[in-house]
């Protein structure tokens, strides 16, 4: 029995001693492959702009958008200083007085030597035709020693609104024209 507990243990001891034999030449064989291959390494070219931290030109940086050639485009050309001839201290103390009220959003007023016209866009809830009343009589307070003309343009679309006058128009005749097709189709088949 001893010789059995000998071998076994000349065999473990032969294992052993062959196995550390064994690692030594694998790490050797591991760092010649690693000396003859180059590793794989897949980017994009934008990650391989931002490894090797290189950016792109902004357009400031690229000159810009092209601009047109429009000389002269905000200077003031009449004397009160605007930029627009219609554009005047009244008509500016108008639309300051339109934006302050609450059934209107956004207001531009226009004053010419005969008119004063009005462009608003009025809250979802405000109702067109009082509204309109409404701005004329606040133009006339304003300026109230003036006979030039009030026009008042919202934006309720008229094409809209005739838009939808014709389709009920047409929608109220349908009755007669389907009992007039189903006498025509009662009348060919007999």
């Amino acid at each position: 029995m001893w010789t059995k507990k000998a071998f076994i243990i000349a065999a473990f001891f032969t294992m052993v001693a062959c196995a550390n034999d064994n690692g030594v030449n694998e790490d050797a064989q591991r760092e010649i492959d690693r000396k003859n291959t180059q590793p794989i390494h897949y980017e994009t070219n934008q990650e391989k702009k931002e490894r090797l931290h290189v950016r792109d030109q902004t357009i400031g940086e690229k000159g810009g958008y092209p601009q047109t050639h429009q000389d002269k485009a905000n200077d003031a050309n009449n004397k009160n200083g605007y930029t627009d001839v219609f554009t005047n201290e009244e008509a500016q103390m108008i639309a300051e007085t339109l934006q302050n009220k609450r059934e209107i959003v956004q207001a531009q007023v226009a004053s010419t030597d005969d008119r004063i016209i009005v462009g608003v866009i009025l809250q979802a809830h405000a109702k067109q035709k009082d509204s309109v009343q409404q701005i004329k009589k606040e133009v006339k307070k304003l300026v109230p020693n003036t006979d030039k003309q009030i026009i008042v343009y919202t934006d309720d679309i008229h094409w809209d609104r005739m838009k939808n006058l014709d389709a009920r128009l047409k929608a109220k005749n349908n009755g007669d024209k389907i009992e007039q097709y189903i006498n025509e189709f009662i009348n060919n088949n007999n």
